[in-house]
């Protein structure tokens, strides 16, 4: 593939080496529990979205970075085979290659535990030069590198920059997020994210959420994830009247992922000239069905269309 065929979507983002633990009931403070299986997988939110994002058939490539051991090598390896373009990975001395710890219950529900690790040694200047080099149509980028970075790519892109503010760091200064929100096209937030950006209370309803909307400042589109609820879509500005698409009813076995395979297919939907309706549909559609499988990367073969 020439650097033509694989600029069309550019993820800037994390990979780690996950362990998901399944089990009854997540365990409280100082409670032990034992886990009813062991899964080991690839992941990451970059890696993840990634991944789906080729799943679709899509070009698509990854600037990230690993740590020069063995787990970062099998990444890179994974990712490949997968289709994911990793021409621009980083490997980076004495840093270990990200790794997450995820706790899964019998309802699908999780909690999760990352170790950046070589995740937060991705530069802006390496991210810049990969802008310079692929000139993408679509940026999709996360919150599990540094945030400088991400402001420093959103800068030197011309074209849609999508950001999943995910995980939002307690160390997210007011000037970075007003930095990211100023160059970001298309802001995908669950509530709890949301809230963190605003500085008001995780809203619980959809009038809630519409207030919450409401203090940000952002004028670009604003789309709030809601997990099994769908997502609320705001094709305008925060400030206008939301539009809410329901999702399909499934039997989750596994959340995890879940907002990473939604970003991924709505970007995947822009890329292939659907409308921002059409494409947050499918999103909610193709989000609902990945909590039916474990692990928080899709597999290939998953037989959604665009």
């Amino acid at each position: 593939m020439t650097s033509a065929q694989l600029s069309s979507i550019v993820v800037v983002g994390s990979v780690n080496s996950d362990v998901t633990y399944r089990m009854q009931d997540l365990p409280r403070a100082g409670e032990t529990v034992l886990a009813a299986e062991r899964h080991d997988a690839p992941g990451g939110k970059g890696a993840n979205q990634a991944v789906a994002i080729a799943s679709f058939g899509i070009p698509v490539s990854f600037v990230f970075c690993v740590g020069e051991d063995d787990q970062g090598a099998e990444l890179v390896d994974l990712l490949r085979a997968r289709g994911v373009n990793t021409d621009h990975v980083s490997r980076v001395s004495n840093q270990r290659t990200g790794s997450a710890i995820i706790m899964v219950d019998e309802h699908g529900e999780n909690s999760i535990v990352v170790h950046p690790g070589a995740n937060h040694r991705l530069t802006p200047s390496s991210v810049c030069s990969v802008m310079a080099e692929l000139k993408p149509d679509i940026v999709l980028a996360q919150l599990e590198i540094p945030a400088d970075t991400l402001i420093a790519a959103a800068k030197a892109h011309s074209g849609t920059f999508v950001l999943n503010p995910a995980p939002i760091p307690r160390e997210l200064s007011t000037d970075q997020i007003r930095s990211l929100l100023e160059y970001c096209d298309i802001l995908i937030p669950n509530r709890s994210e949301l809230a963190s950006l605003t500085g008001m209370p995780v809203p619980q309803d959809l009038d809630q959420i519409r207030e919450c909307a409401t203090k940000l400042e952002f004028i670009g589109t604003l789309i709030v994830t809601l997990g099994a609820d769908g997502a609320l879509f705001f094709p305008d500005t925060p400030q206008g009247e939301p539009v809410q698409i329901p999702a399909p009813v499934v039997t989750s076995l596994d959340t995890s992922g879940a907002g990473d395979a939604f970003c991924a297919s709505l970007v995947s939907s822009l890329h292939r000239g659907h409308s921002l309706i059409e494409a947050v549909t499918h999103a909610c559609k193709f989000a609902s069905w990945s909590t039916t499988q474990l692990g928080a990367q899709v597999s290939p073969g998953h037989g959604f269309t665009l």
